[in-house]
């Protein structure tokens, strides 16, 4: 599971003669290991060497963590050291379990979490968040960079290749109805003036004992409001009801949000579609690797045979979460409507 250098870091790291290792399942990108000695326990978080910015995210979620840990020490677990020479990480081990439900003290949480973490000016030395967008255009770019991606790969069963196109190709002609007559403020320069997890929801988050700790800062960094908002409630994992947006929205760093509803909806549109694509990653071989390597299984049919199924469940919950987009949209515009 870990070779013998990183073993002997970690007793150097930890100050033990002696550790056990378990993997813990559940990761999707990299494999997650729980560390103990005697009494005490570690998270390691080994990172997949085959993705091409491995160190990068390795190490800006380590820088992040150590800010978000100043500013917030109960919703997020202590990092403690980072061995890039190995790819791996260290935490604090939290014993608890994964979100099932996006409930009302859940999404506090998060709020607070929020709030916290934006509490001073953020440092400099933090990268800008992935897919931050420079300008309300941009968030219509994503969308087609993901499009352009995924329209290139090949797909060796006929059927599954014909159910992938025909899903990029609704997306792409609603994008492009979303995007036909953009104000020319879309292409005003907007500011990053939030630190922000990026990948903010309770899919990267551990519940133990009614509290809520947020993981998985690979992607964090300076970000725009307009994507941390968006972001949040466009996630299909863990979905949180859009009648709790009244919250976020009251919050000062929404304030524009507001302040421009039909610009809100675009972004909100556009976003979802971006959710719609990242479903069908598993159509990418970067991200085929990284499953791979988060699985642990060694037999290549075992493997493919799971890459298929879970490319058949990602494009059926990318239908079926592109379905449920207007019903969304229409709900926050009442929203938006009821706060004037």
């Amino acid at each position: 599971m870990l070779n013998d250098s990183v073993i002997a870091w970690l007793k150097i790291t930890l100050g033990v003669k002696s550790i056990e290792l378990a993997p813990i399942n559940g990761g999707a990108n990299n494999l997650g290991i729980k560390v103990t000695s005697g009494n005490q326990s570690w998270f390691l978080k080994s990172f997949n060497t085959q993705s091409p910015n491995a160190k990068h995210k390795q190490l800006n979620e380590f820088l992040f963590s150590q800010e978000v840990y100043k500013n917030c020490t109960t919703a997020t677990p202590k990092p403690i050291a980072i061995n890039l020479e190995e790819n791996v990480s260290l935490f604090a081990y939290i014993k608890g379990k994964k979100v099932e439900k996006a409930c009302k003290n859940a999404v506090q949480q998060a709020i607070l979490f929020f709030q916290n973490i934006n509490q001073q000016i953020p440092s400099h030395h933090l990268n800008i968040a992935s897919e931050s967008p420079s300008t309300l255009a941009e968030f219509s770019s994503i969308v087609s960079n993901r499009l352009k991606k995924l329209e290139t790969v090949t797909i060796k069963n006929e059927q599954l290749s014909a159910d992938h196109h025909k899903m990029l190709s609704l997306i792409r002609k609603r994008q492009e109805k979303l995007t036909s007559n953009l104000a020319q403020h879309w292409q005003k320069e907007l500011q990053r003036s939030v630190l922000s997890p990026s990948d903010f929801g309770f899919h990267n988050a551990i519940e133990a004992s009614s509290n809520i700790y947020f993981i998985d800062f690979e992607y964090a960094g300076l970000d725009t409001p307009w994507k941390v908002f968006a972001d949040f409630f466009s996630q299909p994992a863990i979905p949180v009801d859009l009648t709790f947006a009244l919250e976020f929205l009251k919050l000062k760093q929404f304030r524009l949000l507001k302040e421009n509803p039909e610009d809100t909806l675009k972004v909100f549109e556009l976003t979802q579609l971006k959710w719609c694509l990242i479903m069908l990653n598993e159509f990418l071989p970067e991200v085929q690797a990284r499953r791979i390597h988060s699985w642990n299984i060694s037999c290549f049919n075992k493997q493919q045979k799971e890459l298929q199924a879970a490319q058949l469940s990602q494009l059926k919950k990318c239908f079926d979460y592109f379905e449920s987009i207007p019903n969304r949209v229409n709900w926050l515009d009442k929203l938006l409507r009821d706060l004037k």
